[in-house]
């Protein structure tokens, strides 16, 4: 039970027509009432200025509701276009069941000695579980995570089987790509892709040449710059007519790379993205990219932790379940009339 006396319940149980049960349900396990009904109760709530000391709550119930969301130092930034869409959708799906999201940064190979990180708070019970943003390599992290018995959740896809995980299934990510670039007539096509020794990049790496034998892979594109200047390289060389990248802002290099070479997308050049956001709308052309469920990213990773945790409260095993969803082809304009195959 929430901090707040039982008058104070009472009251707002008056103030919006429901019964006090209902006011206890919305406090404490609001994903039990309808939406409708449990909109009521917190606006009658804030207009009442009441409010819940979630640090007694979580004495009393050995839980929080509180959630970090870590992410990695990853290719210099702690943020990218791909993660503000995924964080989105992870704030939404939580909010709708009750549970709230702290973001923090954080070091795979240092966060025991950065005072800043968000460590801190599992370690001190302030939150109940942590979700990685993103798999890292020897991640430091995971070892704390499992020595202590956190629950966690990795938003990608781990090498190691025993790692609790929510991804796109990657390989099926290159497959696809390489597969529909070969489809629409492209015949010299290349990937750009991360540097060689992420896990995630193998698994694209190894559907592309599935799909595209004769395909041409180009390792170490972090960014629009290296896009770019990898691009303009095998531009001059006459070396592709259709480019397949991982997402986030690397197509801007792309583009520009084509129009100072002289070529015209996607009469000349195809560019795909592997990563549907929203910015591939309003690209110029509009960017062909593999759709990925955001949402349904979102409501597996909170779901399995939400498992997690309740296994942790009903002291039963932690099963370490890893769920990989499939990606579609959104083509527009980027591949959609080509040269390479004549057709519309």
């Amino acid at each position: 039970m929430v901090e707040i006396q039982k008058a104070n319940m009472m009251q707002i149980a008056e103030h919006c027509g429901v019964s006090l049960k209902t006011v206890s349900r919305v406090l404490n396990h609001p994903e039990q009432v309808s939406p409708k009904t449990r909109d009521a109760v917190r606006k009658s709530m804030e207009q009442c200025g009441f409010q819940v000391n979630l640090l007694a709550k979580g004495l009393k119930q050995n839980r929080t509701n509180i959630i970090i969301v870590f992410l990695d130092k990853h290719n210099g930034d702690y943020m990218n276009l791909w993660r503000s869409e995924m964080l989105k959708y992870l704030f939404r799906y939580s909010s709708g069941i009750g549970l709230k999201i702290i973001v923090s940064p954080s070091d795979s190979h240092g966060f025991l000695e950065d005072e800043t990180d968000g460590f801190y708070l599992l370690s001190s019970g302030i939150a109940d579980g942590a979700i990685l943003l993103e798999h890292m390599a020897k991640d430091q992290r995971i070892e704390y995570l499992k020595r202590t018995g956190t629950p966690y959740v990795v938003l990608g896809q781990p090498e190691e089987q025993d790692i609790p995980a929510v991804s796109l299934d990657n390989f099926d990510v290159g497959l696809k790509g390489g597969g529909y670039l070969k489809e629409k007539g492209f015949k010299k096509i290349c990937y750009l892709t991360n540097d060689a020794n992420f896990y995630s990049t193998k698994l694209r790496v190894g559907g592309f040449l599935k799909a595209v034998p004769e395909g041409r892979v180009v390792y170490g594109v972090k960014d629009a710059k290296t896009a770019y200047e990898r691009t303009r390289e095998l531009l001059q060389e006459g070396a592709a007519d259709s480019i397949f990248t991982n997402g986030d802002n690397r197509f801007l290099g792309i583009y520009r790379a084509a129009a100072e070479c002289g070529y015209r997308i996607p009469q000349d050049l195809g560019v795909l993205s592997a990563d549907d956001l929203a910015v591939n709308e309003e690209a110029y052309p509009s960017l062909s990219s593999l759709g990925q469920d955001f949402e349904g990213l979102a409501e597996n990773c909170i779901t399995l932790l939400q498992s997690l945790l309740q296994k942790k409260q009903c002291h039963e095993a932690l099963i370490r379940e890893q769920i990989f969803l499939p990606s579609t082809i959104k083509e527009r304009e980027s591949t959609r009339s080509t040269g390479a195959a004549g057709t519309e």
